[in-house]
């Protein structure tokens, strides 16, 4: 299984620290997220789908 396929864990501070690593601002990533992650909007998202909200609410490019 792909780590796009696997589910984020909120509870985790590195997943948010990983990826937020994937991108150039990643100060405004880890801010989201874990907004995100507080409302539980993220919660039970795989890491493809927390990708694509990046893109959707930051404008920022999936990473490669």
């Amino acid at each position: 299984m792909s780590k796009d396929q696997k589910h984020f864990n909120c509870s985790e501070e590195h997943e948010i620290e990983y990826v937020a690593s994937l991108y150039a601002h990643s100060e405004k990533v880890k801010q989201l997220l874990k907004d995100k992650c507080k409302s539980k909007e993220i919660h039970y998202s795989t890491h493809a789908e927390v990708y694509a909200l990046i893109e959707k609410e930051l404008k920022y490019p999936l990473p490669h």
